[in-house]
């Protein structure tokens, strides 16, 4: 496999766009089948977090393997150790995003890629933020794994990010309010013993995913921590549970970086707008109209 860097900007301010660096993991023959896998870290991680997942998938499964450093953890908080992230914290909104981007700009460099074949992995905030592409981005994905993931921004997490956030902040990073735009299967698990993020927040979207008759697949590991372990590595995991969707899952649909589509989320007092004709750092790919 080949394994190098991608620095991009992402969006920010007309003034300043944020530069978000990727890491890609090529496999060593491209063919019209190859296809993305997107791995997204968790909060206060970096880009590295999931290269043994990355590696596992690039030539087994035949797919270019990314990890997009969003803003505000690892490396971008800390250039020295590339851990730990700021305060007051974005908390997955504009990650999602530079996340996103990421992937619009890989599948650019590639032109001939399989977009039937885009996939998503992401731990803890990096499930959120998985979670949340699948909202942003519904006709995109062919599966979702996220594994340990918070699925909103509860009172314990509000603590965390060192901020304040308006209702309509809270509602759009709310995954259960807005399971129903989710169309593509989930893979979802989380350790029964994790105090980080408690179970209840799986046991939240599995109850409303459940109502909503949507495709997905729930794994609890008894005894399981943030990490899974001492039931079972994150690796472990992985490679028992994305086999076949690795192999065998396809989005029916064209995606919405293709089409350029605009997305519309009702959040209460706000409505969000993504425009995913716009550029990776258009000031105008998102607004909130009231």
């Amino acid at each position: 496999m080949r394994k190098y860097e991608y620095i991009f900007n992402s969006v920010n301010s007309a003034v300043y766009s944020k530069p978000v660096t990727v890491l890609v993991l090529e496999p060593d023959k491209l063919n019209e089948n190859t296809g993305i896998m997107l791995f997204t870290h968790g909060w206060g991680g970096n880009r590295f977090q999931h290269q043994d997942k990355m590696e596992y998938s690039v030539d087994r499964h035949n797919l270019v393997c990314i990890s997009a450093e969003y803003r505000m953890s690892g490396y971008d908080f800390n250039p020295v150790t590339g851990l730990g992230s700021y305060r007051p914290y974005d908390a997955s909104f504009y990650q999602a995003f530079d996340v996103l981007n990421a992937l619009r700009e890989i599948a650019r460099l590639y032109p001939a890629i399989n977009r039937r074949r885009f996939y998503h992995y992401g731990g803890s905030q990096g499930g959120h933020i998985a979670l949340l592409s699948a909202v942003f981005a519904p006709n995109t994905f062919a599966f979702i794994y996220a594994s340990s993931a918070l699925v909103e921004i509860t009172p314990d997490i509000r603590e965390w990010t060192g901020r304040e956030f308006m209702d309509f902040e809270l509602d759009i990073r709310n995954v259960p309010a807005h399971a129903g735009m989710i169309k593509c299967p989930l893979l979802l698990e989380h350790g029964t013993a994790d105090k980080t993020v408690p179970c209840d927040h799986a046991r939240r979207l599995e109850k409303k995913l459940t109502a909503l008759g949507k495709k997905f697949d729930m794994c609890y590991y008894e005894g399981g921590s943030h990490c899974l372990e001492p039931t079972i590595s994150k690796i472990n995991a992985f490679t028992q549970r994305a086999e076949t969707s690795m192999k065998t899952a396809l989005n029916p649909e064209t995606d919405d970086f293709s089409a350029g589509n605009k997305i519309s989320i009702d959040c209460g007092a706000k409505t969000l707008l993504i425009d995913w004709s716009q550029k990776t750092d258009s000031v105008d790919l998102f607004k909130w109209q009231s």
